[in-house]
Order: C-alpha cells, then structure tokens, then sequence
C-alpha cells in the first residue's frame, strides 16, 4: 500500500476515534485487533511500550475527569469525588488515545522512514501553492525522527547509580523526585554533548509520487465505515 493512503487511513482513523462513541471505539479496536494479529509480536510489544511511556498521562486525565466532572457521585456519602460521568468520559478518552497511540505504531512499524517522509512531503503540497517551503518542514520531520531514536538509546545506556530495587522502592517521594531531575539533568547534557560532536549530513528528501487510483478507495470505504457507524451510535 502507498505510503500517502497510509498517512490519509491513520488521519480518518484518529480523527473517527477521537470524536466517536463507544460503537467507533469498538470497530477501531476490532481493526487494530484485525492488523496486529498477523503481524510479529515485536510490533505489538513496541505498542505497549509506547503506551506504558504515556501511563502518567492517561492518569492525569483519568484524575481530571473523574474528580473535575459534575455529575452524579459514584460515591453518595461523599460531598465530593468521582463521578459516574467523569469515569465514563475519562474512560472513552482514553481508550480513544490508547487505539490512536496503537495505530501511530503501527504506521511506523510498516512504512520505511523515507517513504513515510515522502508521504509527508506529498500532503504537504498545498503549503507550496502559497510559496511555504515545504521541503525544509520534511528535512525538520526527518532530523526529529532521527533525534528521536538517538535519545531513546542515549536513554537506555545511561550511567545508573548503584541502588537496589528495594532502596528505590522504600525512598520517600522528595528522593524520587530528586533521581528523576538527575536523570533529566543527565540525559540533557548528553543530548546537547551529542549534537555539539555529531558530524554534518546532507538529508535526501524522496521526491513523493502519486499513489495508485484504486488505492483511494481504502480510505473512502474506511470513511463510510465510520460515518455508517456514527449515525447508528446516534
């Protein structure tokens, strides 16, 4: 499949899920069910690492809408607390990211990154009706794509201090919040230590290609699919 009717699925996809109700949320796990399954299982461990990154995330959402939606009290002694609306809202929010961060998986996972930034090059073509550069916003993508992986090892290979598990466990929560700014304070300087010694590379921006005719009725079938299922939601 074209890598730019990749791009245009991902965006019907998480542009359904985000504003959808529960029978979108159900078909879009269905389908993200559908296309892991055949695939290898490195690809659906990367997914749940990528969601185990976001887990303070999803708790401060679920915190705010469970605590900070009005409704009725899932608790009826309490004055205030959580409320059955707020566990239901949060509860849809973030099932919705959790599909839409499974879908970016999986669009990575099976477009090469030139393709994908030729991809991006291509939708980006009415910003060159307007004289934007959109060449240099691709060379930006590219460049981020690759920081990005350079800090995920520069991560993993950190200097760790020499503690046990228990010690970290039994800290109080002043200690943990000091070790986090040290690692943050480390990771840092080795960014920018990085970035001062890297040598300079020339990027090659892959001229995009029009995708095949036939292949748009992916995503007009999946966009019918959603609004079918939308109306019937309703």
């Amino acid at each position: 499949m074209h890598s730019v009717i990749k791009i245009i699925l991902f965006l019907i996809y998480a542009a359904a899920i985000a504003f959808g109700g529960v029978t979108t949320l159900l078909a879009g796990a269905v389908l993200m069910l559908v296309l892991y399954l055949p695939g290898p299982g490195e690809r659906l461990l990367l997914a749940f690492r990528m969601l185990r990154r976001m887990r303070w995330f999803f708790l401060s959402i679920a915190l705010v809408y469970l605590l900070f939606t009005p409704g009725r009290l899932l608790f009826s002694a309490w004055p205030w607390g959580p409320t059955l609306e707020g566990l239901t809202g949060g509860g849809l929010r973030i099932a919705s990211l959790v599909l839409i961060v499974f879908a970016v998986n999986l669009l990575l996972r099976t477009t090469l990154r030139p393709a994908l930034i030729s991809a991006i090059l291509w939708c980006l073509t009415p910003l060159a009706w307007v004289g934007l550069p959109r060449e240099r916003l691709a060379v930006r993508i590219a460049l981020t794509l690759d920081a990005v992986d350079s800090v995920q090892v520069i991560y993993r290979h950190r200097p760790r201090d020499d503690e046990s598990i228990a010690d970290v466990c039994s800290a109080g929560l002043k200690a943990r919040l000091w070790r986090i700014g040290i690692t943050a304070q480390r990771l840092v300087t080795a960014v920018i230590e990085q970035a001062e010694s890297a040598p300079v590379v020339a990027i090659e921006v892959p001229r995009p290609s029009n995708p095949p005719l036939m292949q748009w009725l992916y995503p007009l079938l999946l966009g019918i699919l959603f609004m079918v299922l939308s109306h019937i939601s309703e």
